[in-house]
């Protein structure tokens, strides 16, 4: 690329980068969390929201937009060649402890070179950055011999049913990235699947677990689980809380024969979770130390097969692969009401691993429940000496002058959508940008970083 476009291309980074942070700051105040569907809102009335206003701002841009039933929307430039998509949601996870927050999660607050809020980093930063990275590109490119389509997502977090009914709708790219993952590159994505596993706790015990809820998404490590247990027992529960060992935080409090506990870890993304501690493990782990009578198995079977253990070994399901590593498990929610109890696991499996072979062992490690596969997206795999891959680790080099190798990744995104594709971006090697975890942030330098290295591609598209 010559460097009289190099320079071009920064200084209209420099140019629009304040309008970025405005029309970001309007992204990022709409709760885009699933919600209940409506008319117009197959996944709640925020990411709806999130759709239009994302397309509102790109209609102001002067770009073709397209609203496909709310599932999906996109913007177009070109009309000719190839079709070559950026994949970005616009939906977000919920934001967890506001405790534990030091901003509002919906509010763009900019302190120290950092933005704050959610999705910032997961995905809305990344998105309207692309957005204006056309924008630029569009602007050096009179004439495009290809055509380039960002593509507007809503429920990347809960199952990417978005781009499934899009893609009933649109064509596919021939060729797409999507700013959902971390430079220079992911080639390999694990399998991602969940399953829910349920049953029913008596009620017929002198000491009854009568309550239990954590979780806020299966592909986040739960931070907080609270039970509430009905015994005679109280001060002999309270003396075990009391002295029990565990890397988690615990607190208690009485109420008549009724001891309320907590146990405190630290949230994480499900597809590293050994970032973080799992608060229902450790709970598991405090109340297979009480008696509940009959349902003392129902405690240890889960505490056994799960518990602590993030990889697998427990469930018979380990595995290990060169491309793209361990297996992980991650015990993302729980919950017992009316003694009726559901959990949900998600696992990232090795790319070169059989699903069906996972849903039969964890039905057989779980035999004495109901287990229900919910969710499956299949791994990726894109060759290191592929063109694409060569074409975007060029493109990253020239920007960043930096040699990291590309990546394996066990979270999933939008790339698994598409025939031919992987995430590029947004996030730089090492950076830790809090996503899925409260006080999500990202810095302003690595930002513009970011839309440089993509109006850089998105020109190489429509020009060559």
């Amino acid at each position: 690329m010559e460097k009289i476009v190099e320079d071009a291309i920064d200084k209209l980074v420099d140019k629009y980068f304040d309008e970025i942070l405005e029309n970001l700051e309007k992204l990022i105040e709409i709760k885009s969390v699933m919600g209940p569907a409506s008319q117009d809102a197959p996944f709640g009335v925020g990411p709806a929201m999130a759709l239009s206003e994302a397309l509102k701002i790109s209609k102001k841009l002067g770009f073709e937009t397209k609203n496909i039933d709310f599932y999906a929307g996109h913007v177009t430039f070109g009309n000719t060649g190839k079709l070559y998509g950026i994949l970005g949601h616009l939906d977000v996870v919920p934001e967890g402890d506001l405790e534990k927050w030091e901003t509002d999660p919906y509010k763009l607050v900019i302190r120290d070179g950092k933005m704050f809020g959610r999705g910032v980093s997961d995905d809305k930063g990344p998105t309207i950055g692309a957005l204006y990275a056309l924008k630029i590109a569009s602007e050096l490119v009179k004439t495009p011999r290809n055509t380039v389509r960002l593509i507007f997502g809503t429920n990347e977090e809960n199952g990417s049913k978005c781009l499934k009914y899009y893609f009933k709708n649109e064509p596919y790219p021939d060729v797409a990235v999507t700013p959902d993952g971390t430079f220079p590159l992911v080639f390999a994505e694990k399998g991602n699947t969940t399953y829910k596993i349920s049953t029913y706790l008596g009620n017929d015990y002198n000491t009854k677990l009568i309550k239990m809820k954590a979780g806020t998404a299966v592909n986040v490590v739960p931070e907080e689980c609270n039970v509430v247990i009905e015994t005679d027992k109280v001060n002999e529960i309270a003396y075990l809380v009391e002295n029990f060992s565990t890397k988690c935080k615990l607190k208690y409090e009485v109420n008549g024969n009724r001891i309320s506990i907590t146990t405190i870890g630290k949230s994480a993304h499900a597809s590293t979770p050994q970032l973080g501690l799992n608060s229902i493990a450790c709970m598991l782990n405090l109340l297979s130390n009480i008696d509940f009578g009959k349902d003392n198995f129902v405690i240890r079977v889960l505490n056994e097969k799960l518990g602590l253990d993030i990889n697998g070994i427990g469930l018979g399901i380990y595995a290990k692969d060169i491309a793209s590593g361990e297996l992980t498990c991650n015990l993302g929610t729980i919950n017992l009401e009316n003694g009726y109890l559901e959990a949900k696991i998600n696992i990232r499996y090795p790319i070169f691993m059989n699903v069906e072979m996972i849903t039969n062992q964890i039905k057989e490690a779980f035999k004495e429940f109901d287990v229900i596969q919910i969710s499956h997206s299949k791994s990726l795999y894109v060759s290191k000496d592929s063109e694409l891959v060569k074409m975007l680790l060029k493109v990253y080099r020239d920007v960043t002058k930096d040699e990291t190798e590309p990546i394996a990744l066990g979270g999933g995104t939008y790339a698994k959508s598409v025939p031919y594709g992987v995430a590029f971006g947004a996030v730089f090697p090492g950076e830790d940008t809090g996503m899925h975890q409260p006080n999500e942030h990202w810095s302003l330098e690595s930002y513009k970083k970011f839309i440089r290295i993509y109006a850089r591609l998105i020109y190489k598209w429509l020009s060559e």
